[in-house]
Formats: structure tokens, C-alpha cells, sequence
């Protein structure tokens, strides 16, 4: 059984508490703060990962190459910053991926191309 996250406003805590077992998970337009946590790599079942409009700053951690299974993922209108993790080129399932409307620099990895 999942926690009730619905009182959260750090999404740090969200994926502390988040179980393995996990699928699917849209978090999107929910005013949520901070960074994308470093522990996101430990969802390895995850095949949809919505985090769009939020307020989420930071970089995009590099164990997103973990979740071997992910198929969607959309971080779209948020503040990141920074580069775009070479890692999530090596996830071969990708379908569907959205970074736009946030401050990236850099290059695309060329493993997504």
C-alpha cells in the first residue's frame, strides 16, 4: 500500500517513501519543490514518470539510467538546470520523452539520436 502523499510539497520525500513495485507515477502540475532525488533510480519497474509543472530545480540525477524499464517520461516546465544525463540515452524502451520549458545547457546526448 502505497503512503499517502497527498499533504507533501517536497518531492524528495514522495520517492523516500515510494515503493519498488511502482509503474506508473504522475506527479504532474502539482506545485511540487526541490530536486528530482537520487533515489528515483531505486523505481526500477517504472515505465511512466510524469513530473511536468512543477517547481522542480536541480539536475536531472543520473541514476534516471536505472529505470530500464521506462517508456514515458515527461519533466517538462519545471527549473532544471544543468546538462541532460548522457544515461538516459542508454534506456531502450523510450517512447515518449519532454524536457522542454526548463533552463538546460548543453548538447543532446547523442545516444538518443
Amino acid at each position: 500500500m502505497m503512503p499517502d502523499i497527498r499533504n507533501i510539497a517536497d518531492i524528495s520525500e514522495i520517492f523516500v517513501h515510494a515503493l519498488t513495485k511502482l509503474t506508473y507515477l504522475d506527479l504532474s502540475f502539482n506545485q511540487l519543490t526541490g530536486s528530482i532525488p537520487h533515489q528515483i533510480g531505486s523505481l526500477t519497474k517504472i515505465t511512466y514518470l510524469n513530473l511536468a509543472g512543477n517547481k522542480l530545480s536541480g539536475s536531472i540525477p543520473h541514476q534516471i539510467g536505472s529505470l530500464t524499464k521506462l517508456t514515458y517520461l515527461d519533466v517538462s516546465n519545471n527549473q532544471l538546470t544543468s546538462s541532460i544525463p548522457h544515461q538516459i540515452g542508454t534506456l531502450r524502451e523510450f517512447n515518449s520523452l519532454d524536457l522542454s520549458t526548463n533552463y538546460l545547457i548543453g548538447s543532446i546526448p547523442s545516444s538518443l539520436g
